[in-house]
């Protein structure tokens, strides 16, 4: 008997395209859901700034210090070094990798070290609320005081400052943070059917999702 095959909706990008095989962009957000049992929830910290390596053309050159995943499969949090990359890439190409820009941040940061970013199939929850909102340059912190109730505990800044100085344990635990905050933010959203979003103390605005 031939294995079950598993139907996926495009996105007109797929069109706009020279290759066969559509990137996750081009796919639905309900397809990759259909697609994938378990998911990876990704954050990455750097060992320089932008403005360091010439601005954001250049993120490539970035330099990973620390990153931190969730897998929905064994339900346990994990923090990768730099020379542990690449198990961290093997998961990623395995999962569905759910994250805040990493589309326009983590994943090319990965490039170097060897992710192929055509093999994996990412949810870009930043990305997604834009769409819906018609709103840019959401920042995580919005979604996660208007959704949760708290925020991030510092910010991307201070993990350059700490690995300058050798504060790995610090990078960690700052960027094990940001993963709980998204795997709650997006657990929340599959639940509820919408996240919020408080841009000031008086004003949040729910966002119906489709998450699942």
């Amino acid at each position: 008997m031939a294995a079950p095959t598993t139907r996926i909706k495009l996105n007109p990008s797929y069109w706009r395209h020279l290759s066969c095989v559509p990137f996750s962009e081009d796919v639905i957000p309900s397809s990759l859901f259909l697609k994938h049992r378990h998911f990876l929830v990704l954050d990455i910290e750097t060992q320089k700034l932008v403005q360091d390596v010439g601005g954001w053309d250049h993120i490539d050159k970035l330099g990973i210090s620390v990153a931190c995943a969730y897998d929905s499969k064994s339900d346990q949090f994990t923090a990768f070094r730099e020379n542990e990359l690449k198990n961290l890439i093997e998961l990623c190409e395995e999962r569905l990798v759910v994250g805040y820009n990493i589309r326009g941040f983590d994943l090319p940061v990965m490039v170097p070290y060897g992710l192929n970013i055509q093999r994996v199939d990412a949810f870009d929850i930043m990305y997604d609320l834009e769409t819906l909102t018609r709103q840019r340059f959401l920042k995580l912190e919005a979604v996660a005081r208007g959704t949760l109730g708290a925020g991030k505990s510092a910010d991307g800044l201070m993990a350059v400052e700490w690995w300058k100085k050798g504060e790995i344990q610090k990078i960690i635990d700052y960027c094990m943070q940001d993963v709980k905050v998204t795997r709650d933010v997006f657990q929340y959203g599959r639940q509820n059917g919408f996240v919020k979003i408080q841009r000031s103390e008086e004003k949040i605005v729910e966002v119906p999702v489709q998450w699942n």
